[in-house]
């Protein structure tokens, strides 16, 4: 009837149309013309075209940002000349990419995942700074540039810095004549840090302190020692007397993930892990003091003792 015909036109003018560009509402903040910058770089040295390409934001911490990283992907630190950053490429974009700049067209079949080589990571690292270059000026990220690869996901707890970091993604679909296969890059830029300011004690508030809270203040103020532990190595006498500038000792991979906070007593006070903070090495505490296993870290078998275990 003609009356639902002009309600049905009522409803069509009130509802909120959608935005004429998402793209464009989209390069505000960090890296915000990364979507448009990337898209020149791949016409530049690819032939290949991005599709449905979407650009996506988030804020991390450190652990969440390790926790989201998968196994097989490409992952390259970025610096600035003062902080140092991370980009990341999963294994389908890596393969493709790869595959359009050594041959120039893409195979109806996906290659199978494989690791970056060295010649790999040196083509992608150009890739990514040539997408960084083409940002605008005004884009702080545009002074970050491609350091090295990381083989070993577990170093980044050590390259990166802790604190809060800004994600910028693209998710599309890289396309070449009937061929087409996913994408996600991911930028990974360390925010500001806000310092808190140490507030100053009230000279004019009176001095109410028992003689019982000066000393637990005086004692609880004495310099502690702690040492941080990536393991420990049993050597014969001879071989720790040749220990000299340049002498390597042998520890297992697996203690990048653990270090033991050990008091001038031998007990152990916490577990952490190796990590940057404002530029600085530090170790990222992740059992408190109380919580820590009772087992002791085991000394490794001297050689002779090992060679002789493995005789019998």
């Amino acid at each position: 009837m003609p009356g639902d015909d002009f309600d049905s036109l009522l409803r069509r003018k009130l509802t909120p149309r959608p935005a004429a560009n998402p793209v464009a509402q989209a390069e505000t903040g960090v890296a915000g013309g990364l979507l448009r910058a990337f898209s020149r770089a791949l016409s530049d040295t690819t032939p290949l075209v991005a599709e449905s390409a979407r650009l996506h934001r988030k804020r991390a911490t450190l652990v969440e940002l390790l926790d989201s990283i998968e196994p097989e992907a490409f992952v390259v630190t970025l610096c600035d000349g003062a902080r140092t950053g991370m980009a990341l490429i999963d294994q389908s974009g890596f393969s493709t990419l790869i595959e359009a700049m050594t041959i120039g067209r893409l195979s109806p079949r996906a290659p199978v995942a494989r690791r970056a080589s060295v010649t790999d990571g040196a083509l992608l690292a150009a890739l990514i700074d040539r997408c960084l270059a083409a940002l605008d000026d005004p884009d702080p990220a545009r002074a970050w540039r491609c350091a090295r690869p990381v083989p070993d996901h577990r170093l980044l707890g050590v390259l990166l810095d802790d604190g809060g970091f800004d994600l910028v993604a693209i998710t599309g679909e890289l396309v070449a004549g009937d061929v087409a296969r996913p994408l996600r890059l991911m930028l990974a830029l360390p925010g500001e840090v806000a310092v808190p300011r140490p507030v100053d004690p009230d000279p004019a508030a009176p001095a109410r302190q028992t003689w019982a809270e000066a000393l637990e203040a005086s004692v609880l103020g004495a310099p502690a020692c702690l040492r941080a532990e990536l393991g420990r190595v049993t050597l014969p006498l001879a071989e720790v007397l040749a220990l000299g500038v340049g002498s390597r000792l042998t520890l297992p991979l697996s203690n990048l993930e653990e270090v033991r906070l050990v008091a001038l007593d031998g007990s152990t006070q916490g577990l952490g892990r190796l990590g940057q903070t404002r530029g600085n090495r530090a170790v990222r505490l992740t059992t408190l003091p109380g919580q820590t296993p009772t087992v002791m870290m085991q000394d490794a078998a001297p050689r002779g003792l090992a060679a002789g275990l493995d005789g019998g």
